[in-house]
């Protein structure tokens, strides 16, 4: 099962206001545990079970694996990192993607089609992560 009603809130601007008195490292950590509960509210597990995470993903890729935007994506990943699509589209729902990946997924699966914000969005992550490597 994927929600395809929920939105991810680990990168959400609003997490910390000024007046939390927490260092780079307490943020990171909470970003970590909110994508964490993300992750599981996604595919709506009670607990982390590696294999229905993966069954699932597996389930989406095979419903999207064509879509030409996603496509672009998955091969940018693929060619930096020398693996194939299908692990390529894993990585998308690792921290610095999921919450983007999830929109563009949802998106699809709604309405047939990934809105250019939002695809642009995730493209533009992928390559400021590679680009600073």
């Amino acid at each position: 099962m994927y929600n395809i009603e929920y939105v991810c809130s680990y990168m959400d601007d609003d997490v910390f206001v000024e007046t939390d008195n927490v260092n780079d490292a307490e943020k990171e950590f909470i970003r970590n545990c909110i994508y964490r509960q993300d992750l599981l509210n996604l595919f709506q597990l009670e607990i982390f079970d590696e294999s229905v995470i993966n069954k699932n993903i597996d389930k989406i890729y095979n419903k999207i694996k064509h879509n030409p935007d996603i496509v672009k994506c998955m091969t940018t990943i693929g060619e930096q990192l020398g693996v194939d699509n299908d692990t390529s589209f894993m990585i998308l729902y690792s921290f610095d993607y999921m919450y983007l990946t999830h929109k563009c997924v949802c998106e699809l699966l709604n309405i047939g089609e990934i809105s250019s914000k939002s695809i642009n969005q995730l493209y533009l992550k992928i390559l400021t992560t590679f680009s600073k490597s």
